[in-house]
């Protein structure tokens, strides 16, 4: 560690041991690497990819629970389905609390957020608001909206280059979450307000992650003077706290002078909301969650789905036969475009469904999901161990997505594991969507919106394309890189990818949208 560092780690130390009170156990706490004293495990955090190193100590310590201690905090880290579904579910009361962002809430402001932000008042009201929109018979009023930005995606295909996916898939899911939130209609794939919501995950998700800033696991650090050596984190905080602010400003204030002057925005989410008067920062803050937290997560399930498709063409073959069979040719007899995959005929899809599973589950978004915090007035206990209070609580979902008992060969990409022998999907192979999208009161709130437009995609991607791996001049094909961003989100590096239409005739289908009303 940088002797830069030296000064405001001995002062947080200090305060640690001041503050520390004795506690008295009467149960073991979770099993879990040795650690120092007065630091604990500071040292055994991991800095990178992090949900693989908790899963190697559980299967270590054979346990699905597992216990840290950094500087006098204690970390929990739950490894199983079971584990998360007793404690953030059944006891959601105790867990339903955030731990301290001290990077992103205190120092850069970022608690517009509320996927961030403690469990009590302000909490519930954002969550009411994004509810409102968002609960499973209401988002589908968004469908005709979401076929709208998936149909311009397959044609912006038709013309990208190969390493175009990234760019076409971020202004898709910027489009649908901006249209939603504030009736934005996005029609450059450069629009300043797609690349505002990457910048803006970005720094959340750079500023959340457990080992990302010394101060998120000592807050004590927050105090210190920003001339200190080791206390550049403040001076990014600094940096990035108005550019944050900027950008969740905008497009709200936007919406609400267009209300005021008479230009009469569209209809979305932040008019409706302010026409009925509601309050008016609750509103700013769920409508800046949305164009927070989508478009990373939608991308990143998009550009999976087609990392695992380069090396899946049965699997593409096999789902496109059932496309086929279920929707009819591409090209009517009479030389009419073919039928679009709808949310209609999701239950005549099944393995194109099993598909969209499995892309979920082989590599999960947001592999460590977002800490909880036990706030109990009392240690809790759960399989005979001590959980002490104000712990922060971690849903390994990388652990549970890749758990061989429930899930055999986790690490191949095997959509069949989700069907039963007649072909159905099977009720017995639980739905990754339990625990991708989080637990409990923490939940997820756009979670079906989520689902809806990422399985739209999915098939209507693979109803008119074949995805290739891209080839250079001389015809040879490029070796597709396979390399993820340690992060809150875990997307995927930069890679080359084709997409071909199946037939002239899928590319007459594709070009059949332009100019159809939804």
């Amino acid at each position: 560690m940088s002797l830069l560092l030296i000064s405001p780690i001995l002062l947080a130390m200090v305060m640690i041991a001041v503050g520390l009170r004795r506690r008295k156990r009467y149960l073991p706490l979770p099993p879990g690497p040795q650690g120092l004293p007065l630091i604990g495990n500071f040292f055994d955090m991991p800095s990178m990819y992090e949900w693989e190193k908790y899963m190697e100590w559980a299967k270590q310590y054979d346990t699905d629970i597992l216990h840290l201690n950094v500087a006098g905090k204690s970390i929990v880290i739950l490894d199983t389905y079971e584990a998360c579904n007793e404690l953030l579910e059944k006891r959601s009361r105790y867990y339903s609390s955030r731990p301290p962002f001290p990077m992103a809430i205190d120092l850069m402001g970022m608690d517009f957020n509320f996927s961030f932000i403690p469990y009590g008042d302000k909490w519930r009201a954002r969550r009411r608001l994004f509810h409102s929109v968002f609960h499973e018979s209401a988002s589908v009023r968004f469908r005709p909206l979401e076929k709208k930005v998936v149909h311009r995606f397959l044609r912006s295909m038709l013309s990208a280059r190969e390493d175009d996916l990234e760019v076409m898939a971020r202004h898709m899911a910027g489009a649908l979450v901006l249209g939603i939130a504030y009736g934005v209609d996005i029609q450059s794939d450069e629009d300043q307000r797609v690349i505002d919501a990457r910048e803006l995950m970005h720094m959340l998700a750079g500023s959340t992650i457990q080992g990302s800033y010394l101060v998120n696991n000592i807050p004590a650090l927050k105090y210190v003077p920003n001339w200190m050596p080791g206390a550049d984190f403040k001076r990014v905080a600094r940096e990035w706290r108005p550019r944050a602010q900027g950008i969740v400003d905008k497009p709200f204030e936007e919406v609400k002078k267009s209300l005021t002057d008479g230009s009469f925005p569209a209809q979305s989410f932040v008019r409706t909301t302010l026409e009925k008067g509601g309050d008016e920062r609750a509103i700013r803050d769920a409508a800046a969650t949305m164009y927070n937290a989508a478009t990373d997560t939608t991308v990143t399930n998009i550009l999976n789905f087609v990392l695992a498709m380069l090396d899946h063409s049965d699997i593409q073959r096999r789902a496109q036969a059932e496309l086929d069979s279920v929707l009819g040719p591409l090209q009517t007899a009479e030389g009419a475009p073919g039928q679009f995959p709808t949310f209609e005929h999701a239950s005549q899809l099944p393995y194109t469904t099993a598909i969209v599973r499995e892309s979920a589950r082989y590599r999960p978004v947001v592999p460590a999901g977002v800490s909880h915090a036990y706030n109990g007035d009392q240690p809790d206990v759960y399989n005979g161990y001590a959980i002490p209070c104000d712990s922060i609580i971690i849903p390994n979902i990388w652990s549970m997505a890749h758990n061989e008992d429930i899930y055999p060969d986790s690490y191949a990409f095997k959509p069949e594991r989700f069907l039963a022998a007649d072909g159905s999907l099977d009720p017995k192979v639980p739905d990754p969507a339990k625990i991708v999208f989080g637990f409990g009161r923490r939940a997820c709130p756009g979670r079906h919106m989520a689902y809806d437009s990422v399985w739209l995609m999915i098939a209507s991607i693979l109803r008119v394309y074949n995805i290739e791996k891209a080839k250079r001049p001389d015809g040879t094909t490029v070796k597709p890189r396979r390399e993820w961003i340690s992060s809150l989100v875990q997307l995927p590096k930069p890679f080359k990818s084709a997409f071909v239409p199946r037939s002239s005739a899928a590319e007459a289908m594709i070009r059949s949208t332009e100019g159809v009303e939804y």
